[in-house]
Order: C-alpha cells, then structure tokens, then sequence
C-alpha cells in the first residue's frame, strides 16, 4: 500500500508535468498503483491532495543553506548562499513553472509555491541588514533592491538555463560568483572574502 507521502509526491510529479486539469486523480491513482477512493478517503479531494503536494514539493525542508547569523566573508558566504538557492529552485523547477502558468486560474498556488523564495529573500536582507550595521559594506544603497537583484538574478538562471541555454553563457557558479560580485559592488563592499 503505497503511504501519504508517496502519494503526495507522485501527485505533485504529475502536476509539475501536466498542470492542474491534467493531474486526475485517476492518473495519479494509476501511477501510485492505487485505487482511486484511496486517494480520496486520505485527502478528501483532488483539490485538498494537489494542494498538499504542491506544498510539500515546493518547501524548503530545511534544504536551502542559510546564510550565517554574523556575516565574515561577505563574497564567500554569499556565493555558497547562492548556488545552494539556485540548487534548490532548479530542484523544484517543473513546480514552479507549473504554478507560474496557472496563477490566474488558482492564485492559492502561489503562496505555496513561492514560500521558499520568502524565505531566503527575507534571511538575504536581514544577512545585507547586519553586514551594513558592521560596516562592511557602504551606507549608500537600498538593501531590499539590493536583495530583490540577487534573488531574481539567480532565480531567472535557474528557471531559464534549460529552456534559454543562449542566455547563460557561464556555468551556474560562475554566474553567481558575477551577480554576487556585481550586488557587492553596488553596495560599495569593505570587504572582498
């Protein structure tokens, strides 16, 4: 019999591939090697289980490395930040994308699936937050635009590598060490780690 979490995460599969309308809980019974009512006596609903999976798929889980609690070597420590963050978006990529075509259709996806990248932009500002109260970077600048760059930065490689292979002329790291350099040099970094 398969278990709650297997059913979950072949679900959020299917959705990933084949979108809301085309995840049926008679293939994703099919594909778990379950009945149907199984699906419905755990979740209730396809709505309640697409959701669910959605959700689960589209955590953090304690995945994503945080950055430190008293930043040291701003570069190093941002680009180790930032290649676990773009790891982790290219890991939930087909979820992402799935969500971001049917935002109109179903607005309570997004929330769920962009929790993550809540989070790790909020630990980015607090990280920029801390490094500025220390000195290490200029006064000048806003640190939240600073923060909103970076993210989106990463974010657009990892969503676009794949399907825009012209657009990422460097390997993942490498463009993160350009975009960290570029933030930091922006905000008229002290440092250089």
């Amino acid at each position: 019999m398969a278990t709650r979490e297997s059913l979950l995460d072949v679900a959020a599969k299917l959705y990933a591939e084949h979108g809301w309308l085309g995840t049926t809980t008679r293939r994703i019974a099919e594909a778990a090697g379950v009945n149907e009512v199984t699906l419905f006596r755990q979740f209730g609903s396809k709505e309640s289980l697409l959701l669910e999976a959605i959700t689960l798929a589209s955590g953090d889980h304690g995945i994503t490395t945080r950055l430190p609690d008293s930043p040291k070597m701003l570069a190093t420590e941002l680009r180790v930040w930032g290649v676990a963050h773009h790891g982790s978006i290219r890991e939930k990529g087909g979820i992402i994308r799935a969500c971001l075509a049917e935002w109109e259709q179903r607005p309570e996806l997004a929330p769920k699936v962009c929790a993550g990248g809540l989070v790790a932009f909020a630990d980015l500002t607090r990280y920029l937050g801390l490094a500025r109260e220390r000195g290490m970077i200029g006064r000048d600048g806003s640190l939240e635009a600073a923060a909103v760059m970076l993210s989106n930065a990463i974010f657009m490689d990892a969503m676009t590598r794949d399907v825009m292979p012209g657009a990422a002329p460097y390997s993942a790291e490498e463009s993160i060490r350009l975009f960290v350099d570029l933030v930091l040099r922006a905000l008229a970094v002290t440092e250089t780690g």
